[in-house]
């Protein structure tokens, strides 16, 4: 008899692994049909960038070439708003799929990406659309983590408060700018092409609005605090304050939810959080120039 019950008990766990297997490859089918349309949309404007890329290497005319800097910046944008308008469908469809391990997956990679900025409220309502079974899985717990994270970090937050010590070894922390001075924290790297292409136009900034009240603190994801400093040398950017985050002060990387970089914080006098970028391009580039425009000399 406990032999029989054994064998049943194997046969129902088998039969139930086997049923969840075939939810979940179907529910897999359902998302790349779902994904069809933005994928079709994609796929053309990365072979539209492809075709750019060249042009812009072997281009000799600076007016033409700033064209196409240009149109390459344009399918960049138009390529976030497919993934944004993708990401919305996958908003959908996980809150009509609460059981799905899969569905959880599907949105937990959005998380912290440029595309997922804005959807706060979104993530929330979703996560706590899912099964105690789904969040309570080690994935689930995860992307709790990560909402708590976001929570803190995103525009209309108070900005996380830090001590750390400087390029200079003299302890900053953000409570010493409340009420004096507005805050870009600019997280970075030696290694980053990307963040520092954009460092002469921060300087244009800093060189603009500093004696307005406006201060930069750069926060280093290096790896090795020799190439940092060079960096900074090289780059000619001495003149605000420099962070590196060893081991012992990364915490304000998860605190700030860095993924990747370049990424950009924006605090004012009261210590709230009122821009937020992540990754480069003219688009952003022009949405803090146009903010602190609006700050500066508004008052």
């Amino acid at each position: 008899m406990k032999k029989l019950n054994l064998l049943f008990i194997v046969s129902i766990f088998l039969v139930s692994n086997l049923s969840f297997a075939q939810n979940e490859s179907a529910i897999e089918k359902e998302i790349l049909e779902l994904h069809k349309p933005t994928k079709k949309i994609r796929d053309s404007i990365v072979a539209l960038q492809k075709g750019i890329v060249p042009k812009i290497e072997t281009e000799t005319d600076s007016i033409v070439k700033n064209q196409l800097i240009l149109r390459l910046d344009d399918l960049e944008n138009a390529k976030d708003q497919n993934d944004i308008n993708e990401l919305k469908l996958d908003f959908v469809f996980a809150k009509s799929h609460p059981n799905s391990f899969r569905s959880l997956q599907l949105i937990r990679i959005h998380v912290n990406r440029f595309i997922g900025m804005n959807f706060y409220d979104t993530f929330v309502d979703v996560f706590n659309n899912f099964s105690p079974e789904i969040k309570n899985s080690e994935k689930g717990l995860e992307m709790a983590e990560k909402l708590k994270y976001f929570k803190q970090s995103k525009v209309g937050s108070q900005a996380p408060e830090f001590s750390l010590k400087d390029i200079n070894d003299k302890t900053i922390s953000l409570d010493e700018f409340k009420g004096k001075q507005y805050v870009l924290i600019d997280f970075w790297a030696s290694w980053c092409g990307p963040c520092r292409e954009e460092l002469p136009y921060i300087k244009e900034l800093y060189q603009k609005y500093h004696q307005q009240g406006f201060e930069i603190i750069s926060v280093a994801k290096d790896d090795k605090p020799d190439l940092w400093k060079k960096a900074i040398a090289k780059e000619k950017i001495e003149m605000w304050r420099h962070i590196f985050t060893s081991e012992d002060t990364k915490s304000i990387l998860t605190d700030y939810f860095v993924q990747g970089i370049p990424h950009k914080v924006l605090i004012d006098k009261n210590g709230i959080i009122i821009g937020k970028w992540k990754g480069s391009g003219e688009n952003n580039k022009h949405d803090l120039q146009k903010q602190l425009k609006s700050i500066f000399e508004a008052e």
